[in-house]
């Protein structure tokens, strides 16, 4: 079994990987709810199953907007998505398990979760990067493993997420903003 757990470590590392901080949302998904959720997300990348504003504005127009515009318009995004999670919650009644993406592949992601999660089990990701244009990825992940590391505080879980079921289109999207942000990262450090 351990050379199993192995192999998946490995697989994962074998993908581009970055460091990062931004929150991510996910819910516990049952066996019956994961076959309707997953044949969903293979049907259409999450952009156009959640309706992507992009195509309102073309490359050209992308480039040359003001980086104080952009600020304001991601700023906007993240108040929306947190207007729509709370009426969400008073519709189901349910409530969005929240944790902290720590790092992100094309493969899965690393994040700090105050609760517990066992090795195994399957759960409804939605991960927004902080980047421009806004980036939306929903998929099914299966957590790898779970443990207490140095970076939890009381009560917090390290957790590794395989992506299980992800649209190739979404992954592409997460694999572009993984090189972006080393490029961002490697910019700050020449310039530091």
């Amino acid at each position: 079994m351990e050379t199993n757990s192995v192999n998946e470590s490995s697989q994962m590392r074998g993908s581009v990987r970055v460091d990062v901080s931004f929150p991510v949302s996910f819910d516990l998904v049952s066996e019956n709810d994961y076959e309707k959720i997953k044949s969903v997300i293979i049907s259409h990348r999450t952009g156009d199953r959640e309706g992507d504003l992009m195509p309102l504005l073309g490359v050209e127009e992308l480039e040359s907007l003001d980086i104080t515009v952009a600020k304001i318009w991601l700023s906007m995004n993240s108040k929306l998505d947190y207007i729509i999670k709370l009426l969400k919650q008073r519709e189901d009644g349910v409530e969005e398990k929240e944790g902290l993406c720590k790092d992100i592949s094309g493969k899965g992601i690393k994040m700090i979760y105050k609760g517990n999660l066992s090795t195994g089990q399957c759960i409804h990701l939605r991960i927004h990067p902080p980047t421009f244009p806004p980036l939306s990825v929903v998929a099914l992940g299966k957590i790898l493993r779970g443990e207490r590391t140095a970076i939890c505080r009381e009560g917090e879980i390290e957790a590794a997420v395989e992506f299980d079921t992800i649209h190739e289109d979404d992954r592409e999207e997460i694999i572009s903003y993984v090189f972006k942000r080393q490029r961002e990262l490697l910019r700050a450090r020449r310039e530091a």
